[in-house]
């Protein structure tokens, strides 16, 4: 099926890789304000589904708390300062700029998807600031594989619970903070039976679950080794785990280890890309990931992102009703 637009040549990116200078100011109540980042939108990107351990708290729902590299984050969005709250220090606030790549100049990257057609330019017009965040790998693994026919209330539900069940404590860890803990590591799951597992509501992914952890702790999974491997093959090997088929294995190269050329294909995504795309006609997965490649080539991760978080907000109607 022919594409309703022509295909363009693959975006120049070489803009994507100025470096900001950040400024990062310790105030009198103990937070840190971090400015000279350009687009983004706290928000958005903590709540599109691409994580899920943050939550809105405080009487105006204006801070977004998150465990991220066992560090309690509590953050606030003020115009263009990014506030780090009690707890914190800076180790956390050098997490905050890594998870969230401040430094990079996510203006750039959008302005180059913008000018992809006219599809990408109203889907990031409509989630301006989001950002993809670099996620753990370990951590991202088991949350995707926990993904499987499951919704994301449901996802960060069981993320929880293995973590209070087997997570150590998070720095703030106590009453005037939410009694939150950190993912537990690879060794700490290894040594859970299923129906351990399984009783922090994983249900038959639990398998999966302690299969992964038990490749991970004893070395027999290297997940920091995959970055230095060609995508298909760090692909391949992600997909030698039970629970991990090509829409897993792609998140976790796209939001843990960095392969923004990679577009993860899931119902949603699928649907949304042949709506927008192909005037509804039918596509196979395998079409549509070919179709993104080309088109938006490096930044294919990106414009996945953009073209879910608008499918979702704007056209959820007609996505269920394909």
């Amino acid at each position: 099926m022919t594409p309703m637009v022509p295909t363009p040549t693959t975006p120049n990116v070489s803009t994507t890789e100025t470096q900001l200078q950040l400024d990062i100011v310790q105030q009198p109540d103990g937070s840190y304000a971090i400015s000279g980042f350009d687009s983004f939108d706290l928000h958005a990107t903590c709540q599109c589904g691409q994580a899920f351990r943050w939550v809105r708290v405080g009487d105006m729902g204006g801070i977004e708390e998150g465990i991220v590299e066992g560090h309690l984050l509590r953050l606030e969005q003020r115009g263009g300062k990014l506030i780090v709250h009690p707890p914190a220090d800076r180790a956390a606030v050098d997490v905050v700029i890594r998870y969230f790549r401040l430094t990079d100049s996510h203006d750039a990257i959008e302005r180059v998807l913008e000018s992809v057609d006219d599809v990408m330019a109203a889907a990031v017009s409509a989630s301006r600031g989001l950002r993809l965040v670099a996620q753990h790998p370990w951590e991202c693994l088991i949350s995707y594989i926990l993904s499987a026919n499951n919704s994301v209330q449901q996802i960060s539900r069981v993320v929880e619970n293995l973590s209070y069940a087997y997570g150590e404590p998070t720095a703030g860890d106590g009453p005037h903070y939410s009694p939150r803990r950190a993912f537990p590591t690879p060794e700490a799951l290894a040594r859970c039976g299923e129906c351990d597992v399984r009783s922090c509501k994983a249900g038959f992914r639990a398998r999966g679950v302690c299969e992964a952890a038990q490749r991970v702790a004893y070395g027999h999974l290297d997940l920091s080794a995959l970055r230095r491997l060609p995508t298909h093959q760090a692909r391949n090997k992600l997909m030698e785990l039970r629970g991990v088929g090509n829409k897993v294995a792609d998140c976790v190269l796209l939001f843990s280890l960095d392969r923004f050329e990679v577009f993860p294909v899931d119902v949603w995504i699928g649907r949304a890309v042949r709506r927008l795309y192909f005037g509804g006609e039918p596509a196979p997965l395998a079409r549509i990931r070919e179709f993104a490649s080309t088109r938006f080539g490096p930044l294919a991760g990106y414009a996945q992102e953009y073209l879910f978080n608008y499918a979702r907000k704007h056209i959820p109607e007609i996505l269920r009703a394909d």
